[in-house]
């Protein structure tokens, strides 16, 4: 599998590699909340395509050699992921009895196309959708999965004695501290590992016994205890769930946890023993050399969200690797990396310019500025330790990645150099550098294939004769009149002769090449080395990654399409990178543009693409795309494929909203890329996707007036988010009855951010008696009013109600119904004649599409005196007009409360709009 082709370990020096031994690889998987639905579809199609891979018959000659998962990790979503993992792999073929592995129907899929919106984000704050430990989203569609998942291992449907070893990263919430030597340091980033075992029967469980990974003692490594009446070294069903759910639980998104756990004893701890460490309530145990402790866990993916290093620690300490004849391939699975452009939004900016100023290049120290490094350390803590893992010797001594880089080297300085003598396996002349890149690449062909075909400029007879292949028989796979032969490649003899000419280069040509001569000699002692990592790259625009992240969650249509182009990918990443193996394309074109159309079209077949309509007409849209001009997997697009309705609107959404940037950018705007992609859909007649209580579906709120959709969002986090805060202060009070020691909750504040953010976002609807943000259920919402105004003229206090109706996004008509105190309601006016009044008119507004002066408008005015003492004379006609500001908060309104004296009864009045919402929030 190419996406994995990397080294091959093989036994000690002169014995013979098996050919049937199942080549090792292993699993890293980020995080990306509904990203993961784009990460199902390329995990399932890799698992389905590894523990498939003798059906696929490698073109030009040679047989894959059968796979073995050697771990799986993950963080955040990803850590849901790696269960599945576990699960898909050991699994039964559906033939012999095992669940369903089909594009259309698999673990993975029915998991993440699940997760609906009015699930995860209900209506009402106090939904009963939510858990008692749930934080703004609810995890109740997530617990429902985990039943299902855990009736499904209980099942007879697994393979007996499959073994997957498994591990989630976990981020403490408060930093442990622990003396190393005589350091006192912290640490909050943790893993926790874990294995699925079958059983005799057929069905699977979870263990962990650390005697299987000798000399793995980790201090950042937890465990989970049992209790003492289970079986050594178990992990129940509720242990594995609970790990799941800690390292998806990202901060004020999903709810942190509390659990026990058992952590490694260290030398400094010796002799203490805390109480409770040994029992707890629940009688809990743990291996020996572990201590029972407690404490909140959260989203693993902080500070390891791609954890490389953790899936290499369990691929690799195990006990079952040092016997394994093969290395460790492993695959990163990373959304974020794309293979398509971006277009970079222009600069207009004066210090973008060919002349710019001067001050241009003086640092500035506001605190924006100087704030800057936080937001990047945040960000970068996410990947510091792939930084690490990836930059460490681990990764530096991959002999075929060595040869390409003295290869170079050769090139720059000594690219006549004669090495015939030293790779005399070509039956062509070719210069030392392409030869040393051609050893190198035949090292890495063998790794992955049984029996690789010999083609040019390789010769088999020249091969055979140094000593580094065998068994050479006529190719069952041949694809021209001329007759290939299949060889069995020495590796492990190959490889020597490999780093041994390799070295002897370097000193013959007195390259300044110190480093990578130790490098080769290090690699030399040990196979191990040549572990290998690749990393996924994505084909098209997604819709998980809209809205944070969180965009997939909006449609089940949505997540089905991110899923499919998962899939896509998967694809599109095996078939070029085992062709560019064989066919380098730079030098080979032709041969590689067949191989990947021809090895494309039998992965297309065996994974059932062809046979589903939906997941072809993706595939067919996306490769065209991408491949279209090369004509690379026409067998997908010529002819074209029936025509998905809803699937081509969300593509052609995406292209839309791809050409406004993936991300938010300063003079655009935020979230300018999901208003051009609810345009469309709105503008195409997307028909959002019923959700199964039958509600009304949120995203068809948000396409009806695309312009305007935050507005429930910001309704639903808002006041979920004042309701937890609310839930915290009655916390707080019942933990301590003393106010001066109580904890302090932040209702006001967040109450006030909830008003700030709901009017910023507010839409008017088609008619409301008060156009508040406070929740229509509230009864007050129509008893206050909706303005409390000052005349600055006379002093007058005005209470207002305004009942309102939309006739566009633009064009409001209101009604204004209120009481006029003269002089105030001390009656401070110095015009003691002055009455109180009530006054009732129909006005015009007219909406702009700026926030701070945000409508203006003109306002016929019926007014009524109290107390006027001419019968006749209480009636007066009047108006005004008004500008409103700061989307419709602060209203300036100037006129007359008698148009035939209007200087007499002028007036400007300056007035708070949304006293209802201002109230609510601020008293939650």
């Amino acid at each position: 599998m190419a996406l994995l082709i990397g080294a091959i370990l093989a036994p000690e020096r002169g014995a013979a590699v098996e050919a049937d031994h199942p080549q090792r690889f292993s699993l890293a998987i980020s995080g990306g909340a509904s990203k993961g639905a784009y990460e199902a579809g390329l995990n399932w199609a890799v698992l389905r395509l590894l523990r498939e891979s003798e059906l696929l018959r490698a073109l030009r000659g040679g047989h894959f050699r059968k796979f073995e998962v050697a771990s799986a990790a993950g963080a955040s979503a990803g850590g849901v992921n790696t269960i599945l993992t576990a699960l898909t792999w050991c699994a039964r073929p559906e033939s012999d009895g095992g669940p369903p592995s089909r594009v259309d129907d698999n673990v993975f899929r029915d998991i993440w196309l699940r997760v609906d919106i009015n699930a995860l984000l209900p209506p009402e704050a106090d939904s009963a959708i939510y858990l008692p430990d749930d934080a703004l989203f609810s995890r109740r569609d997530y617990f429902e999965a985990a039943r299902e998942l855990r009736d499904r291992w209980k099942q007879p449907v697994f393979r007996p004695g499959c073994r997957v070893p498994l591990g989630v990263t976990v981020t403490r919430v408060e930093p442990q501290e622990m003396l190393v030597g005589d350091i006192k340091v912290k640490n909050q980033r943790f893993y926790i590992p874990f294995e699925l075992r079958v059983a005799k029967d057929g069905s699977a469980g979870y263990f962990f016994d650390p005697a299987d990974y000798p000399g793995l003692a980790d201090p950042a490594m937890i465990l989970m205890p049992r209790p003492r009446s289970a079986p050594e070294f178990s992990i129940s069903d509720e242990r594995v769930i609970e790990a799941a759910v800690t390292t998806s639980a990202f901060p004020t998104a999903l709810g942190r946890r509390r659990f026990e756990y058992c952590r490694l004893q260290l030398s400094s701890e010796a002799g203490e023993q805390k109480p409770g460490q040994e029992e707890s309530d629940a009688d809990l145990v743990c291996p020996t050399g572990y201590v029972l402790d407690e404490a909140v866990f959260a989203d693993g993916g902080l500070f390891d969200n791609i954890p490389v290093g953790i899936a290499r620690t369990l691929a690799e300490s195990n006990s079952k690797a040092i016997r394994d004849p093969f290395p460790v391939s492993y695959f990163y699975i990373d959304p974020d990396r794309i293979r398509y452009q971006v277009p970079d939004p222009p600069d207009e900016t004066a210090c973008a310019s060919e002349n710019p100023p001067q001050a241009c290049r003086i640092m500035e120290f506001s605190l924006f500025s100087e704030s800057r490094l936080l937001v990047g350390a945040l960000g970068t803590a996410r990947k510091y330790e792939l930084y690490r893992e990836v930059t460490s010797d681990h990764w530096q001594l991959n002999l075929p990645q060595l040869s390409y880089e003295l290869a170079d080297s050769l090139e720059d300085y000594h690219a006549d150099f004669d090495c015939r003598e030293e790779f005399a396996y070509f039956d062509s002349d070719l210069s030392c550098p392409e030869r040393i890149v051609r050893a190198g690449r035949l090292l890495e062909i063998a790794y992955d294939r049984v029996k690789p075909v010999i083609t040019p400029p390789y010769s088999a007879k020249l091969l055979t004769e140094a000593g580094v292949a065998s068994d050479c028989t006529a190719s069952s796979a041949n694809q021209s009149t001329q007759k290939r032969l299949e060889c069995s490649i020495e590796i492990a003899e190959f490889r020597r002769r490999l780093a041994t000419a390799m070295m002897s280069i370097i000193t013959e040509t007195k390259l300044n090449k110190r480093k990578l001569y130790v490098d080769i000699s290090r690699s030399q002692q040990s196979i191990h080395e040549d572990r290998s990592l690749k990393v996924s790259s994505r084909g098209g625009p997604i819709t998980g990654t809209l809205l944070g992240d969180f965009g997939g969650f909006l449609d089940y249509k949505f997540r089905e399409y991110d899923y499919y182009v998962g899939v896509y990918d998967a694809l599109s990443n095996v078939s070029r990178n085992i062709c560019s193996l064989s066919y380098p394309p730079s030098r080979q074109p032709e041969a590689y543009r067949q191989c990947v159309d021809q090895l494309g079209q039998q992965v297309f077949e065996a994974m059932g693409i062809d046979q589903s309509r939906r997941a072809h007409y993706i595939f067919a849209r996306l490769a065209e795309r991408e491949f279209g001009e090369d004509g690379l997997f026409s067998f997908s697009y010529q002819p074209s494929p029936a025509v998905d309705r809803d699937m081509q609107i969300i593509h052609d959404a995406l292209l839309k909203a791809l050409e406004a940037g993936e991300e938010a950018d300063e003079d655009k705007g935020a979230f300018v890329t999901e208003s051009v992609f609810f345009e469309y859909l709105k503008s195409q007649n997307f028909t959002p996707s019923q959700p199964a209580d039958g509600s009304e579906p949120l995203l068809a709120e948000i396409i009806a007036d695309p312009a305007q959709w935050p507005t429930e969002l910001t309704r639903r986090f808002t006041a979920r988010l004042v309701h937890l805060e609310r839930q915290a202060a009655d916390l707080y009070a019942e933990r301590e009855p003393d106010p001066e020691l109580r904890e302090k909750s932040y209702t006001m504040l967040m109450g006030t951010t909830a008003h700030l953010l709901q009017t910023a976002t507010y839409k008017y609807p088609a008619f409301t008696f008060s156009p508040s943000t406070a929740p229509e259920e509230w009864i007050w919402r129509y008893v206050i009013p909706y303005e409390l105004a000052w005349d600055l003229v006379e002093g007058d206090i005005l209470t207002m109600w305004q009942p309102t109706m939309s006739l566009t996004e633009k064009n409001l008509v209101h009604m204004r119904a209120g009481f006029g105190f003269a002089g105030g309601i001390f009656k401070s006016s110095a015009n003691s004649e002055r009455n109180d009044y009530f006054l009732l008119g129909l006005g015009y507004t007219r909406r702009t599409e700026f926030a701070f002066l945000s409508s203006f408008g003109v306002t016929p005015i019926w007014y009524h005196k109290w107390r006027q003492p001419t019968t006749g004379s209480q009636d007066t006609l009047g108006g005004e007009i008004f500008v409103s500001l700061l989307k419709d908060r602060l209203r300036i309104a100037w006129g007359s409360r008698n148009l035939t004296d209007f200087s007499d009864e002028s007036f400007l009045s300056f007035g708070f709009m949304d006293m209802p919402g201002l109230l609510y929030w601020l008293s939650r």
